[in-house]
């Protein structure tokens, strides 16, 4: 995916069925953040926010639908051959929080920044596909 940059929004500069799907998921959580940015040529919008101390990120097309949601884990709840591959990956720097990313209720792989020598990597594990679970936070309405 060609990725822009993101850019800080305030939320009442978001399209309207944006600020409906992301009101709809603020319940118990902290909303941190709005960005926006061009993927593949589609404007889309993030909302990060803090829910039980653990970060969450809603992407969001124009229209309110729900592309991809980002949710730290716990690393005990990280599945005993993804630590590995993270454990493996990591030798050589610090791991840093690891989060599911879910499509369609979902995990389809499982991201952490690791920093090597003061520079941030991201690290992305793609889970067996015989192994797959619903994502721990379903997202309602994020079917199509």
């Amino acid at each position: 995916a060609a990725l822009g940059d993101a850019k800080a929004i305030k939320p009442s500069k978001l399209p309207p069925a944006v600020l409906k799907t992301a009101e709809q998921h603020t319940t118990g959580a902290t909303v941190t953040g709005y960005t926006s940015e061009k993927v593949d040529g589609a404007m889309v919008y993030t909302m990060d926010l803090v829910a039980s101390g653990l970060t969450r990120g809603i992407v969001m097309d124009s229209e309110g639908n729900i592309l991809s949601t980002q949710q730290e884990v716990a690393w005990s709840d990280v599945p005993a051959d993804i630590q590995k591959d993270f454990t493996n990956a990591s030798t050589k720097g610090k791991l840093g929080a690891v989060s599911t990313v879910s499509t369609n209720g979902t995990i389809v792989a499982y991201e952490a920044v690791l920093v090597v020598k003061g520079e941030r990597h991201h690290v992305r594990v793609k889970p067996n596909a015989a192994n797959l679970s619903p994502a721990p936070v379903a997202a309602p309405g994020a079917s199509k």
